[in-house]
């Protein structure tokens, strides 16, 4: 556990946020993010490593944040985690940003097995299900306003090819948000959702730099190229904070044009 002090300025100075898949790529962007907005961050990852070292950037640069191993499969800890890190940090969590998730190899539909299956919908659906349920329900008991925020991706609104499992959960994720936010609007807690398109991050990075990928991506991304991890986290800061107070339901899409196309 790494607790450092919160830094003054922000407009999201007071809050505390639970990001989740963030011990590396695009959930430690948005982790990274929050904080800097002034958020004490609860940083999850289903590797303690990665979650503390992230924590501990954090901290470093003047945030506060605790790092904490949770697995968004393991519905179970969803409760504990979300407890145990608003109390580490002083208060109750009330921004909740569900980026953990991951593609399945590429493989044919016709040669997609079960497990692949149940594990791909897991990491990408239910667990973000499940854990909105446990942050919405306690919310709701203290009367209090909040935000989710669901990484989705543009995959959800034009499939990649061999990844139907992936592209069907993504889908599910959106349509997920949407219901929930008409559901949630009574209680204050909005609800929307960020779709990336193709995104360098440390776990890309070995994509986007061969040069085969990059003429792919100049023909079809008519800003010519992937986005940054900070593209997307920047969306996430503006979902969770004053500006889209009047947003729920909605989602934003950062591709830089690649669903234009």
């Amino acid at each position: 556990m790494t607790v450092g002090k919160l830094g003054a300025g922000g407009d999201l100075a007071g809050r505390i946020a639970l990001v989740t898949g963030a011990g590396q790529g695009l959930g430690e962007a948005i982790a990274r993010r929050l904080a800097a907005a002034g958020a004490a961050v609860v940083v999850t990852h289903r590797r303690a490593a990665g979650a503390s070292a992230v924590a501990e950037q954090i901290v470093g640069l003047g945030g506060l944040a605790i790092g904490l191993e949770l697995d968004v499969c393991d519905v179970a800890a969803h409760a504990g985690a979300i407890e145990s890190g608003g109390e580490a940090l002083g208060g109750a969590v009330d921004l909740l940003v569900n980026c953990a998730g991951g593609m399945h190899p590429f493989t044919p539909f016709l040669d997609v097995d079960e497990h692949t299956f149940d594990a791909t919908l897991a990491r990408n659906l239910k667990g973000a299900y499940f854990l909105s349920q446990a942050f919405a329900r306690r919310l709701v008991a203290r009367k209090a306003p909040g935000r989710i925020v669901n990484i989705a991706s543009t995959a959800a609104a034009k499939p990649d090819f061999q990844l139907a499992a992936y592209n069907a959960a993504k889908a599910a994720l959106v349509q997920f948000g949407r219901s929930i936010a008409v559901e949630l609007a009574p209680h204050g807690i909005l609800v929307n959702t960020v779709a990336p398109g193709p995104v360098r991050t440390t776990n890309t990075e070995w994509i986007y730099d061969n040069p085969k990928w990059q003429k792919v991506l100049a023909e079809r991304v008519p800003l010519g190229g992937p986005a940054h991890a900070d593209d997307v986290a920047a969306a996430v800061e503006f979902l969770c904070g004053p500006g889209a107070r009047h947003m729920t339901g909605s989602t934003i899409t950062v591709d830089g044009g690649f669903t234009c196309g």
